[in-house]
């Protein structure tokens, strides 16, 4: 089987510019390579109708598959649907179905809205062009054909591409090639370093070369991924017991073994479990809370929260004392259990998070650095606090703060 290659063309003066950033390559080439496609060229050129000429051309002779994104756009200046006229030797019309597919977008997205003149351009596309609907947005996608390779034009807006990508040219790819049967695997863990976890599955690694793991680090956690093209069934059941293997020794780490993020996963396990949640943010700032309530259905089990930036807003919304506060100090292990005690009781709910701690640059001191804070995570009456300390970066402070609070608690209910 001959390897089936692709190129990916984004077009945009505000990628050039470092405006935007090209988040649309990222997840297009991890989504062909998940079918056995290989992205072999990335190319970014600026809205100009011969750097599009040209791109194309370049793409044609060497991909067997170009994906574009960017520069469908409604406005005058957009020149990019003529550009394409141009080198598939074809021309623009008007299509019905788009146009009413448009009209029909326009009047749900706000029934007050006008249907504007420069509206009716989205629905000029190319005679020869297969159309990619697009519910979610007004251009639609474009698929052509030109000298053996294939051709996909989406917009740029993130949302929109993927939606295209996922629902349509994947599974049309799927019909136009013959593929080879790849597996995947995602194993997502949380409070270890890349370091550490590879010494913790360097045997495993070492003894299986055959079968590599890519290590993704993020801020909040590190992501394996593990990825086989199948040739015969004894290397699947193979490959099959290595991931066995590696769950085995990292398991301490794994929130998920699948692609959901750990707020997702603290929903459905609390729903699951049928208990509910509340929330106290010190230093975090709410950032559990807006994680949270990102996912639908998160209602059912959140009960509510606070958050209690200053000494006041503890004693008077969690319960926290005095004498805590004047003994320890709000950014303390004995603050952090009291205000998860009290917030427990508040919104009585079976389990509970809380945050205190110095989020930086600034603020710090000797005994008590930036990046200090304390997590405590409570069900029922079990409860579990710990001392940590991420360093000088706000964001990436908040970041780990919120995702430490979940995954305590998602260790006291496993």
């Amino acid at each position: 089987m001959s390897e089936i290659s692709a190129e990916l063309i984004s077009i945009g003066n505000e990628l050039l510019a470092g405006y935007t950033v090209n988040t649309n390559v990222t997840f297009i080439s991890q989504q062909l390579k998940d079918i056995g496609i290989s992205v072999k060229w990335i190319t970014t050129i600026a809205d100009e109708p011969d750097e599009i000429f040209d791109a194309l051309q370049k793409a044609n002779q060497r991909a067997n598959i170009v994906m574009t994104t960017g520069g469908l756009g409604q406005t005058p200046d957009d020149i990019t649907k003529a550009t394409i006229c141009t080198y598939f030797d074809t021309k623009l019309h008007q299509s019905h179905s788009v146009l009413k597919d448009l009209k029909k977008f326009i009047h749900d997205r706000n029934r007050s809205e006008k249907f504007l003149e420069i509206n009716r351009g989205q629905a000029l596309v190319p005679v020869d062009a297969q159309i990619i609907s697009n519910p979610i947005g007004t251009a639609p996608g474009l698929i052509l054909k030109r000298d053996g390779s294939w051709f996909s034009f989406m917009p740029g807006v993130p949302r929109e591409m993927k939606a295209m990508v996922t629902n349509h040219f994947i599974p049309f790819l799927k019909t136009k090639f013959d593929l080879p049967k790849i597996k995947t695997e995602i194993m997502r863990t949380t409070g270890v370093p890349e370091s550490k976890l590879y010494d913790i599955l360097k045997a495993e690694i070492e003894a299986y070369p055959q079968f590599p793991v890519a290590f993704l680090p993020k801020q909040i956690g590190v992501d394996m991924r593990f990825r086989l093209m199948v040739t015969d069934s004894g290397i699947e059941k193979n490959w099959h017991g290595f991931i066995e293997r590696i769950r085995i020794k990292a398991q301490k780490y794994i929130f998920t073994n699948d692609e959901r993020n750990i707020e997702q996963v603290m929903v459905e396990m609390l729903s699951s479990k049928k208990l509910t949640l509340a929330i106290v943010e010190s230093f975090t700032g709410g950032l559990i809370q807006d994680w949270i309530t990102d996912v639908p259905g998160s209602s059912a089990i959140y009960n509510g929260g606070i958050v209690t930036y200053s000494n006041e807003s503890k004693v008077e919304f969690t319960e926290v004392s005095q004498e805590t506060l004047q003994k320890f100090g709000a950014v303390s292990e004995q603050t952090a259990l009291e205000m998860v005690r009290g917030i427990q009781k508040r919104f009585n709910s079976d389990c509970a998070i809380s945050t205190t701690g110095i989020a930086g640059p600034d603020g710090g001191s000797k005994e008590k650095p930036v990046g200090l804070c304390f997590v405590a995570a409570r069900y029922k009456e079990k409860e579990f606090v710990r001392q940590f300390n991420f360093g000088t970066e706000r964001r990436i402070n908040k970041m780990r703060g919120a995702m430490t609070g979940m995954e305590m608690l998602r260790r006291l209910l496993v």
